[in-house]
């Protein structure tokens, strides 16, 4: 459930963790911050995982380098480990995350 809700992160948008663990107990789905971080960073390979940022707006200095190319590549600038949360913070619509709930528990 949580990766198919980081699927859905347009390119040049962002998240937190905690947004990501919020959208995914809406959904029916227990979750915290700490599991969000934990899941993408275990299984995350195949999902826009750049896209997802720390409360502060800071990117992870494990993958810093990366996600800061990445993220680059979308028109996100990266400065000093922050990126610009506010500015380009995903918020969906219960629209958007209907792929999602249509898909189920198991999706």
């Amino acid at each position: 459930m949580l990766l198919d809700l980081v699927r859905l992160i347009p390119a040049g948008s962002l998240a937190t963790y905690g947004d990501m663990a919020a959208m995914a107990e809406e959904l029916g789905f227990p979750c915290t911050a700490r599991r969000a971080a934990s899941t993408l960073r275990r299984f995350g390979s195949g999902v826009p995982w750049w896209r997802v940022v720390q409360s502060s707006g800071t990117v992870a200095e494990s993958v810093l380098a990366q996600a800061t190319v990445l993220l680059s590549a979308e028109g996100v600038t990266v400065v000093d480990r922050r990126v610009p949360l506010g500015q380009r913070r995903w918020r969906p619509s219960p629209e958007d995350l209907l792929p999602v709930v249509d898909a189920g528990p198991a999706g």
